[in-house]
């Protein structure tokens, strides 16, 4: 049986360095202006950026567990398409909630 600091220390060393670089790079460009989430465009790709973030995350944890032996095979892909799931229904509810703002071309005088 593999050990902790063969299986789950480089996960958690790169999902959790990783994921505090990836926050700060977000932190990093709201603050910027850069990335405004009061724009529906800017909301939408913040959904898709958490979403693949976690979902890697998943994938990731799932196959070990899988690679274990502490979980089925099967039940990989089943959790992974109840993710994709879940991402679209939010992505929907996100667009029926919010209407995109066009921005409208300023006029020469």
């Amino acid at each position: 049986m593999l050990d902790f600091s063969r299986v789950w220390l480089p996960f958690i060393y790169l999902y959790g360095l990783g994921g505090i670089l990836f926050i700060a790079g977000i932190v990093i460009t709201i603050k910027a202006g850069s990335f405004d989430l009061g724009r529906f465009k800017h909301k939408k790709w913040m959904w898709v950026l958490l979403f693949g973030f976690v979902w890697y995350l998943t994938m990731h944890a799932l196959m070990t567990f899988a690679a274990l032996g502490t979980i089925s095979v099967d039940t990989v892909p089943v959790i992974l398409l109840l993710m994709v799931a879940i991402f679209i229904g939010v992505t929907v509810a996100l667009r029926r909630k919010t209407k995109p703002t066009f921005p409208t071309k300023p006029t020469r005088r």
